[in-house]
């Protein structure tokens, strides 16, 4: 071998350990933020959580080689127990400033729980806490608080016994809770993967070249960069890792339902709105980005458009100043609601069922005045929309009505705004999204917001 060949082979050596060597890292950083996560929610959280429910043993139970909704929030480990096929977290408020947490039929290779033992134990461990209030993580609403199949149910109640199988109650307020409360960690990582998705989405925009991009092309090109990451997109399992893609909202030339197809070539005088989400963590981004394809000629985007976009920043300064805390979700929307419309804007909901939202829209016509509707979703964690905990501040979404909006609360700063663009004749809609965080300052920005449409040359 020549001193050449062997320099070569050495170097390229040394830098494929120190590429390894960067990965490992890279995995035991997310690790080590993941479980530094879990144990400031346990500390400073989960008191609380269960205090302010008045709850005094919350019991979670899973069952091995099941997936648990709440297995990256709880750490522990119930997998390929045959020998024990049910499992328990307890945490019971004995007092003092932090919750007792039990693994009973799993394993704690965290460190975080008090006592590891076993699921047969269950009744000699409540009966020496004797709680008054049980909370078992059972739900009519709310799936992530719905883990709890009927076998476990039985199995549980039946060594619980009649006495203490009679003071069981949903968990559902105490995992929303202890959900929606964020520590500065989870704060600051969600922004991280925020910040990720915003780049990505940026760069995949200013690939696009008119008359030869596809659709399909920008979704598995910004699904490459995630994979290089070692990220997946939010709805990974859902849809077996098919990649987000952009939708045309108005062509200058194509037939609409042509636009729809993963195989569609953008073309000039496109407008596009791209509702992405990454999942990192614990944790799964939601937001949109616009962009908008210059027609031969161009230089800008056309006058209607931008007076649209102008509008749906306008809507959004106005929110801005009147979504608090301390409010309910229904009261939320009634107020956003009233300021809107003070605002000058039309109230034109849309129920996520029938055509409401459109036939009001266009009922709105050639109107100089814009028409708005609201939906603040839940966000932060791997699941987003209906199924993540917390208030949603939207008309079809009654069920989170009721639920407070706590300090902290990572959402969906979601709204369309609806309004005549005269070049296209006819009323459109800007779809707006940027995960945000509302604290006692009002709604804060976790990463550059969405200023302006991206102009595609």
């Amino acid at each position: 071998m020549s001193k050449i060949s062997f320099l070569a082979g050495f170097f390229t050596l040394m830098v494929l350990v120190a590429g390894f060597n960067v990965y490992a890292q890279k995995s035991k950083q997310r690790y080590e933020l993941l479980r530094l996560i879990r144990q400031e929610k346990l500390d400073l959280i989960l008191p609380g959580a269960m205090r302010d429910n008045n709850v005094d043993m919350w019991i979670h139970v899973v069952e091995s080689g099941k997936r648990d909704p709440l297995a990256l929030d709880l750490g522990g480990w119930f997998e390929y127990r045959a020998w024990e096929p049910i499992g328990y977290y307890l945490f019971t408020d004995r007092g003092g400033d932090r919750i007792e947490r039990m693994i009973l039929g799993g394993e704690d290779q965290d460190g975080l729980y008090d006592i590891v033992g076993s699921g047969q134990d269950l009744l000699k461990f409540v009966e020496e806490r004797d709680p008054k209030v049980i909370a078992v993580n059972m739900s009519t609403t709310l799936p992530i608080a719905n883990g709890l199949s009927y076998t476990a149910y039985f199995s549980m109640t039946k060594a619980l016994g009649e006495k203490y199988t009679k003071r069981i109650m949903s968990a559902e307020n105490v995992i929303t809770d202890f959900r929606v409360r964020r520590v500065q960690r989870e704060i600051i990582e969600f922004s991280n993967a925020c910040e990720i998705q915003r780049q990505i989405m940026d760069a995949a925009y200013r690939r696009i070249k008119p008359g030869i991009t596809t659709l399909e092309e920008t979704g598995w090109w910004a699904q490459d960069q995630l994979w290089a990451l070692g990220l997946l997109p939010s709805y990974e399992a859902a849809t077996l890792h098919r990649p987000y893609l952009p939708r045309v909202s108005h062509s200058e030339v194509s037939d609409p339902l042509a636009t729809g197809e993963p195989e569609y070539v953008y073309q000039r005088g496109d407008f596009l709105s791209w509702d992405m989400g990454i999942g990192y963590l614990n944790f799964g981004t939601d937001f949109k980005r616009n962009a908008y394809i210059l027609k031969e000629g161009e230089t800008d985007i056309p006058k209607g458009l931008k007076h649209a976009w102008a509008r749906a920043l306008e809507a959004r300064e106005i929110v801005r100043k009147t979504f608090k805390i301390g409010r309910t979700a229904g009261e939320s929307l009634e107020a956003i609601v009233q300021a809107l419309e003070a605002g000058g804007f039309i109230h034109t909901p849309s129920d996520d069922i029938s055509s409401q939202y459109r036939d009001l829209a266009n009922a709105l016509g050639d109107s100089d005045k814009s028409g708005f509707t609201i939906d603040f979703h839940a966000a932060g964690n791997t699941s987003v929309g209906d199924i993540t905990t917390g208030p949603s501040i939207a008309p079809y979404r009654k069920d989170r009505a009721h639920l407070m909006v706590q300090q902290n609360y990572i959402f969906a700063f979601e709204f369309v705004v609806n309004t005549w663009i005269p070049e296209w004749g006819k009323r459109a809609s800007i779809s707006y999204e940027d995960n945000s965080i509302v604290t006692e300052k009002g709604i804060e920005a976790l990463y550059p917001w969405h200023e302006k449409i991206v102009i595609i040359r």
